[in-house]
């Protein structure tokens, strides 16, 4: 079951597209400079937020009871996050106590795999060939089968029942009420086991372990067909399973109010508001979110990177088209445009982040700068060392 197409794109069609796409490297390419100088400002200001909110974080023993004197204050706590409220999921008629109740609902379903391959030919053209090939997978989504390249793999469409989540609308936390922010971000969910002598509201459904399998509309119909869906899928049957986050301990850094809290506000801005699942002390809390801040910043660094190097590629790209009138000319060039890329991008990422630590970090920020002149002085030494070698060749 596969369908396999091929397509030959003409030099002159890839040189057009490839100059079109020269605007879209040059939005990227400076679009990589906002990216990483907000980057910056926002890691820095976060980081001293923390260090702020760490400082001036008072750890109270218990929850049990509200002093009035933290009121106002930046406060750390660790308690049991309970409630009596009764979560029901009314259409299979699963009900319990819980912070969060959380149905999946998947589908058995075709799915369309599809990979390209593509072929350089001599004067510039490119013979593009893609293979779509089909399987049956469980899936969350429904998945539209209208476009399938091959007929025979057709899927339902809408789904009878689709994933949901209850959560709690209170919470207590000791003395206090937490905040519909903080229940929300309250985590540590278990797969749910039915109770004993649960009976599913959904009609002639089968059981097995924690999955509720729902068997599609022509089996659910018909009293005598009593197919085993777990072991013998087909098209259009469901599967429900559940997660359950129950009442636990957990760690909180935010701002006494009254019985609740608010985010605690810095003197730059920034809001500090900290849960943990566990027990955890202030100083692994903050420890914790310095390190998120730090991954987070990272992960922009190198999607302002990305910006700029996939900006220039694209502006170059040309180059690489007009000279893949013979391929292996145009795979050579792909090389060192990308090298070239690289060394416009690299620059350029160091030296926004170095501007931007200027208005935070200046040590910091000279050092940036050394690396980038550094990098920008070794690919200018290498450039020359090799004209110097042609031109000795040339001599001889």
């Amino acid at each position: 079951m596969a369908v396999t197409e091929t397509e030959t794109i003409g030099w002159g069609s890839r040189l057009g597209s490839s100059i079109k796409g020269i605007l879209f490297g040059i939005a990227l390419f400076i679009g990589g400079f906002p990216v990483l100088f907000w980057n910056e400002g926002e890691t820095v200001k976060t980081h001293k937020a923390l260090e702020e909110g760490e400082g001036a974080c008072v750890a109270l023993e218990s929850n049990a009871a509200i002093d009035p004197d933290m009121n106002g204050k930046l406060v750390h706590m660790d308690g049991k996050a309970d409630t009596q409220e009764t979560l029901e999921d009314a259409q299979f008629g699963v009900k319990e106590t819980a912070i969060k109740l959380s149905r999946r609902v998947e589908m058995y379903q075709w799915d369309e795999d599809e990979k390209t391959t593509e072929r350089k030919k001599m004067g510039g053209g490119v013979e593009r060939t893609t293979t779509y090939t089909y399987k049956k997978v469980w899936s969350e989504r429904a998945i539209d089968s209208s476009e399938f390249r091959e007929s025979g793999h057709d899927n339902p469409g809408e789904m009878e029942f689709t994933s949901d989540e209850c959560v709690a609308s209170e919470v207590s936390f000791g003395a206090f009420r937490l905040s519909k922010d903080q229940i929300r971000r309250i985590g540590d969910a278990q797969n749910y086991v039915f109770p004993a002598g649960f009976t599913c509201a959904v009609e002639r459904v089968q059981i097995k372990g924690g999955t509720i399998y729902v068997p599609e509309a022509a089996t659910r119909t018909n009293p005598l067909n009593n197919r085993d869906v777990a072991s013998q899928p087909r098209i259009g049957d469901m599967r429900v399973t559940y997660s359950i986050v129950k009442p636990h301990e957990i760690s909180l850094v935010a701002k006494q109010h009254g019985d609740t809290f608010v985010p605690y506000v810095a003197k730059n801005g920034k809001k500090i508001s900290l849960l943990s699942d566990g027990v955890k002390d202030a100083a692994e809390m903050f420890a914790n979110a310095q390190s998120a801040n730090s991954t987070r910043c990272w992960l922009l660094r190198l999607l302002g990177f990305l910006m700029m190097y996939i900006g220039v590629r694209c502006v170059l790209k040309p180059i690489s088209v007009v000279l893949d009138v013979l391929p292996f000319l145009g795979n050579i060039a792909e090389v060192g445009l990308g090298l070239v890329a690289f060394a416009v991008a690299a620059p350029c990422a160091l030296v926004t982040i170095a501007v931007a630590w200027f208005f935070y970090r200046p040590v910091a920020a000279a050092i940036l700068l050394a690396v980038a002149g550094g990098i920008v002085y070794l690919f200018a030494r290498r450039r020359n060392a090799k004209r110097a070698a042609a031109a000795k060749s040339a001599a001889q």
